[in-house]
């Protein structure tokens, strides 16, 4: 766990519920930096959303002292492991496959294609153009999806794309960086508006309202914070 998770950790055992801006105000650090911490710390099962959009610390997880203690006193013991993490490394292992497989199927092929006297390499680089990522394909078409759909489709972990640039978590959904652009051009946001959003559209707005990254003002337009 980085130094940035354990103190996003350790501040929201002392203030559940407190949102990414709350968070990164009180603690002096940049925003995105506290929300791909919590990023990381929700997949790993660590901390939960609120109904009022904010943070928990997971009911029944020991303070941070506790665990790096036990772990010190047990280095031949198997650590207990939440559900949540458990997914996570299935998760890991199920994207590592998926790359096996993959590199399998291309060895046979320039193996098949040896046999036959045919120039493997320069097959293989024509293949390799056309194979697209699929979570970045979905991206490209819809402009965001869900985490739970996300991990499905990943070729890798998901905090990879998130760092790469190709991809920003935005509460319980993944943005392509362009649509989240072109969206935050339309702002401020008449009220009268949002009917003629389409769905996806309607779902980044939701998202954005609960992190916080947007407030209605004066009744009337929504407005970007910052």
């Amino acid at each position: 766990m980085s130094g940035v998770d354990r103190k996003v950790l350790a501040f929201l055992k002392n203030n559940p519920g407190a949102t990414p801006r709350e968070v990164a105000d009180a603690l002096g650090l940049p925003y995105n930096a506290v929300r791909y911490a919590l990023l990381r710390l929700r997949e790993a099962g660590y901390v939960i959303r609120s109904p009022r959009g904010g943070y928990l610390v997971r009911v029944g997880f020991p303070a941070l002292d506790d665990i790096e203690a036990t772990q010190s006193k047990n280095n031949d013991t198997q650590p207990s492991i939440s559900t949540a993490e458990l997914v996570s490394v299935v998760e890991e292992l199920r994207s590592m496959v998926m790359e096996l497989k993959a590199k399998v199927n291309r060895l046979e092929q320039e193996i098949n294609l040896l046999k036959k006297g045919i120039p493997a390499r320069r097959t293989r680089q024509r293949k390799d153009k056309k194979v697209a990522d699929p979570l970045l394909s979905m991206l490209s078409s819809k402009g965001l999806i869900t985490l739970s759909e996300a991990r499905k489709l990943a070729s890798k972990p998901i905090e990879a794309y998130v760092n790469e640039g190709v991809a920003i978590p935005v509460g319980n959904y993944l943005v392509s960086p362009g649509f989240l652009d072109n969206f935050k051009k339309k702002f401020p946001l008449s009220v009268s508006e949002i009917e003629k959003m389409s769905p996806e559209e309607r779902a980044l707005l939701d998202s954005l309202i609960k992190e916080g990254l947007v407030y209605l003002h004066a009744g009337r337009e929504y407005r970007v914070i910052g």
